[in-house]
């Protein structure tokens, strides 16, 4: 008896790595970037050290430390010639140490092209034996 396709595919072993969860490229970039949050009923503003960006989201290296799941105001010096590219309403996905990361909120489509912009120039390509999907096929 034939096997339909789709019971072949569950089937067969995976020779492949798995794709990498994040659906942007992120470039190593290191800027200054201010963070605004809550601290109980009072606002605190920390300098931190951008340590990569994409357009969905960046990691940054802070001295005070937001709340996972917490919203803060990430004000980005791209160093770009243009004035400091400020996002409300990012939530801070994740820290580790002194390393938080933060998902941006819905961009504006100049935001977007900016920070699109600044990734291409600090992309790199990786190594042959690190190299990972380019792309991602959604059903």
């Amino acid at each position: 008896m034939k096997c339909s396709l789709l019971e072949q595919n569950l089937a067969a072993p995976r020779a492949h790595a798995p794709l990498d969860r994040r659906y942007a490229e992120r470039a190593l970039i290191h800027h200054e970037v201010t963070y605004t949050g809550t601290e109980g009923a009072r606002f605190t503003t920390s300098i931190g050290s951008l340590k990569d960006l994409s357009k969905t989201g960046c990691k940054i290296l802070g001295t005070t430390l937001p709340v996972i799941g917490g919203h803060v105001t990430v004000t980005l010096y791209l160093n770009d010639g243009q004035a400091p590219l400020c996002l409300t309403d990012a939530t801070v996905s994740w820290i580790k140490g002194h390393v938080f990361a933060v998902r941006f909120p819905k961009l504006t489509d100049d935001e977007r092209k900016r920070i699109q912009g600044i990734i291409w120039k600090h992309v790199r390509l990786p190594e042959a034996n690190h190299h990972r999907t380019a792309f991602r096929i959604v059903p």
